[in-house]
């Protein structure tokens, strides 16, 4: 039975993509689908830098290192060039997914290989303008990490006041809203 539930699962399996679109007149329109999403693969969770020139993002897409990666993709004005990894010392065997940026300009996303406490934990870093690490990737800790799948982090650095998705014990379903 168990074997039938995982084959059920795989054929179920979706990819996920990512668009981009414009607002006019309060409506999302030129919804269009971005050149390096795949049937073959998944891109999702993405995350603009400050000066919305890069895009980060998770993906499953082939050159990783593990699962899933961290990825970032320029866009030069015109066109959206080809992704490029973020390297080992973010992305390791496990996943590495749900980046997103701090108002003071940290780098945040989840893991679940560069150890902590247990399933995904939510780690920081800072980078440089070139995309290379100004600093060493750190947990953020048992505040905002458990034993279970820490993720989605947002936060205003100034008021040090945010929002976190996890699986913890306690919540009122699978992932809830912290």
């Amino acid at each position: 039975e168990e074997k039938a539930k995982m084959a059920y699962s795989k054929e179920k399996e979706a990819n996920l993509s990512i668009y981009e679109a414009t607002i006019e007149n309060g409506n999302w329109t030129k919804i269009k689908e971005l050149p390096f999403n795949s049937k073959q693969f998944s891109c999702g969770h993405p995350a603009l830098d400050e000066a919305n020139s890069v895009l980060y993002f998770s993906s499953t897409m082939p050159g990783g290192f593990g699962a899933s990666d961290l990825w970032k993709v320029k866009f030069n004005g015109d066109k959206w060039e080809k992704p490029v990894n973020l390297g080992a010392e973010i992305n390791t065997e496990g996943e590495e997914m749900f980046p997103s940026f701090g108002s003071d300009g940290t780098f945040y996303f989840a893991s679940n290989g560069l150890g902590g406490l247990g399933g995904l934990d939510i780690f920081a870093t800072k980078i440089a303008d070139d995309g290379s690490l100004k600093g060493q990737v750190v947990n953020i800790g048992e505040e905002a990490n458990s034993s279970k799948d820490d993720f989605a982090f947002i936060i205003n650095s100034d008021t040090k006041r945010g929002f976190l998705s996890s699986n913890r014990d306690g919540g009122n379903g699978s992932d809830d809203i912290y």
